[in-house]
């Protein structure tokens, strides 16, 4: 399997639209919504949705065992992703309509519960879907290119709806000078976002069908499920330095992506107090730098590799993404009403975007290759248990952000269920530092993808080459992980 039409390559990629949607939501919408909407505080929300992520987290490696070992004349992948699809738009549209007069208590168990349903259905589609884009092509260059079209698509699709939605669900009006404080718009975006996850998962499904009797099958001899099995299958991943290069990088920068979205409403609308109709034109901006970006991933691969590109654009986005806020802090911008403020906002949300769209490309393709490698070097076919680890990482990687920055919220005070013109400076300086805090997270993940070790020589050397040892053999030697998160021994 090596070159795949366009139509297959599409039809992968907008499966992406969904979780972008989910991810999205979650960060620009739903932990706004139950804060400064509904008035749960910020420790609670952020310990609800930290809660389901490590729930959503220990379940990725279930399903990613679950997928490798499938057997049905539908393959190992597209059964999870044709069953996912019903229950996430359910449980997707039932997380915004809580019941009127929950209190804290109430509303934090209605947002844990829903969050964790909607996570699971994710689960259920996504580990596999992206174990499948793993097996759709055999060829180095052509991977990136599937991580392309999966990249792009999911990250403009989510964009895209969920611009469009603040521009159609939360209008200003004489009681709501900003539209995002107005409780009445929030189901109605989640009725229309939850019919597109629905209608996007399963062309996926429908759409890559065709390529089922090329795909790999499940081993002769599967291995039962068992924790211990999947801790075995895990242990036997992380003897490849790459992997465990990646693992820790994911769960660094997961944090600090984390910390930064969910707080991203709040600084967009509070911090420089931008209205649903500004920030719907900084998500069509995002989305239109990060198009570029996975455009030009494919070169820079070509002409700089992987692993550097994706140092490249994770630091410039590292620096980009605190610019402004740091600009503010210090002085430098007064007044945010300054007609120079938000065209500059829009000038470094590009770039950002841009680099974005490299970095995210560029770790998809390198995961793809570790998978490669992998199986260079073990015999043993484990997209499904390597992409749920990575998955792992960095949803475990997001609990933390989540949980800090909604910590952070309330230890800072801020005001919820507040009008923007009447939160005190004050309050608003405080919210900026609050950001900040991702800034040494990010770089610590960038470090740790400096230890990757694949690249376009190693790649073509292992596929010229049979696996070096029996699996038996290996997961007879598995070494343990020490305490300290660092593995034992070497490559």
């Amino acid at each position: 399997m090596d070159k795949l039409n366009l139509q297959t390559k599409f039809a992968y990629g907008v499966g992406q639209v969904a979780e972008g949607i989910k991810s999205r939501g979650f960060d620009l919408i739903a932990f706004f919504y139950f804060t400064q909407v509904l008035g749960l505080s910020g420790s609670l929300a952020g310990t609800a949705v930290a809660i389901a992520l490590i729930f959503d987290a220990v379940s990725d490696p279930v399903a990613g065992h679950l997928s490798d070992n499938w057997r049905s004349r539908l393959g190992r992948r597209h059964p999870f992703m044709y069953a996912a699809a019903l229950p996430l738009a359910i449980s997707w549209f039932v997380l915004y309509l809580p019941p009127a007069g929950l209190g804290q208590t109430g509303l934090f168990f209605w947002l844990l519960i829903c969050a964790v349903l909607v996570r699971a259905s994710m689960t259920l589609y996504h580990v596999p879907h992206m174990a499948l884009g793993a097996e759709l092509s055999d060829d180095y260059d052509e991977r990136t290119s599937i991580v392309q079209w999966r990249t792009f698509l999911g990250m403009v699709g989510a964009l895209v709806v969920i611009g469009a939605g603040l521009n159609l669900f939360f209008p200003a009006s004489e009681e709501f000078s900003n539209g995002m404080m107005n409780p009445a718009g929030y189901p109605k975006f989640a009725l229309a976002s939850a019919v597109i996850m629905f209608v996007t998962i399963w062309y996926s499904a429908w759409g890559t069908r065709k390529e089922i009797p090329n795909l790999p099958g499940p081993p002769a001899e599967p291995i039962p499920f068992s924790l211990r099995g999947t801790y075995a299958e895990f242990a036997l991943a992380w003897q490849n330095r790459s992997f465990r290069a990646l693992f820790l990088g994911f769960s660094c920068y997961g944090i600090s992506i984390s910390i930064g979205t969910t707080l991203g409403t709040h600084v967009y609308v509070f911090f420089w107090g931008f209205s649903p109709t500004d920030l719907s034109i900084v998500l069509g901006l995002t989305a239109a730098g990060f198009v570029v970006g996975v455009i030009i991933s494919r070169r820079l691969h070509v002409r700089f590799d992987k692993k550097a590109s994706l140092i490249g654009a994770a630091s410039l986005s590292g620096v980009l993404g605190i610019l402004a806020v740091v600009a503010r802090l210090v002085g430098l911008i007064p007044d945010v009403a300054a007609p120079f403020v938000f065209p500059g906002i829009l000038g470094v949300v590009g770039i950002g975007a841009i680099a974005a769209g490299v970095g995210y490309t560029s770790a998809g393709s390198m995961m793809a290759d570790v998978a490669h490698d992998q199986f260079a070097r073990t015999g043993r076919a484990q997209q499904g248990i390597l992409f749920s680890a990575v998955a792992f990482s960095g949803k475990i990687g997001s609990a933390g952000g989540h949980f800090l920055a909604g910590v952070g919220i309330d230890l800072i005070n801020f005001p919820l269920q507040s009008a923007p013109e009447l939160i005190a400076p004050d309050f608003i300086f405080r919210l900026g530092l609050l950001s900040l805090i991702a800034a040494p997270i990010a770089a610590t993940g960038i470090w740790c993808y400096t230890y990757y070790r694949i690249n376009r020589a190693s790649f073509e050397s292992a596929d010229a080459e049979p696996p070096r040892e029996r699996l038996s053999e290996l997961l007879n030697e598995v070494q343990p992980i020490e305490p300290t998160g660092v593995p034992a021994g070497t490559d």
